[in-house]
């Protein structure tokens, strides 16, 4: 795929805030809008029925892309989001160095899955929803090198509370599935649909 700058057919914008969602979508060319949406996450999360986390991050991510779609008519919204979960328990982003260092003490030494969720919204309408897992399998980590790496990365808005694209990737003995699935925006999938909608140029 190329990274060349992609030309824009039909008005887009990405319902996010994140730094790093937004730094991967502009290395690959696409130079639109983003648009944080503000919905209630938690609640979604709590209202949830079942263990198919796959299916819970692309909801998150649908409501995201249909809040801003209804505000900007005529307008293709991407919406992502993603949770990750180990033993049927989803980590929040941790928020501080506390609850960062509490979550990747769960993660030593075991595996755990990213969930991405993605949709594409057109006027309230959902016109395309996937998704994609990673499996990660995370070193056994004494708490002075957890310590040490919270320090160093300070990943408190990270989900599973690592910065996969920084110091992170160092604390895994096995990855299964894209790089970018990990940082919460499966990329190539999402290039594939905006292609063939028409949205972007190839």
């Amino acid at each position: 795929m190329s990274l060349d700058n992609k030309t824009l057919n039909k008005p887009l914008i990405f319902a996010t805030g994140s730094s790093i969602r937004k730094d991967i979508a502009k290395s690959f060319g696409i130079n639109c809008d983003f648009i944080k949406s503000e919905v209630d996450e938690e609640l979604i999360k709590l209202n949830f029925q079942g263990n198919k986390y796959h299916e819970l991050a692309i909801q998150l991510a649908t409501e995201k892309s249909l809040t801003i779609s209804d505000q900007y008519k005529d307008y293709y919204v991407v919406g992502v989001d993603q949770v990750c979960c180990i033993n049927n328990e989803i980590l929040n982003k941790p928020g501080n160095k506390e609850n960062a260092i509490f979550s990747l003490k769960k993660l030593s030494g075991n595996t755990h899955y990213q969930n991405c969720g993605m949709a594409i919204c057109l006027n309230g309408k959902i016109v395309w929803q996937s998704s994609a897992v990673a499996e990660l399998t995370m070193k056994p980590l004494s708490l002075d090198q957890i310590e040490e790496y919270v320090e160093l990365d300070k990943p408190f808005n990270c989900s599973g509370s690592y910065k996969f694209e920084s110091r992170g990737k160092d604390l895994f003995s096995n990855v299964k599935g894209s790089e970018y699935t990990i940082q919460g925006l499966d990329i190539d999938q999402l290039l594939d649909i905006l292609i063939k909608e028409g949205i972007i140029n190839g």
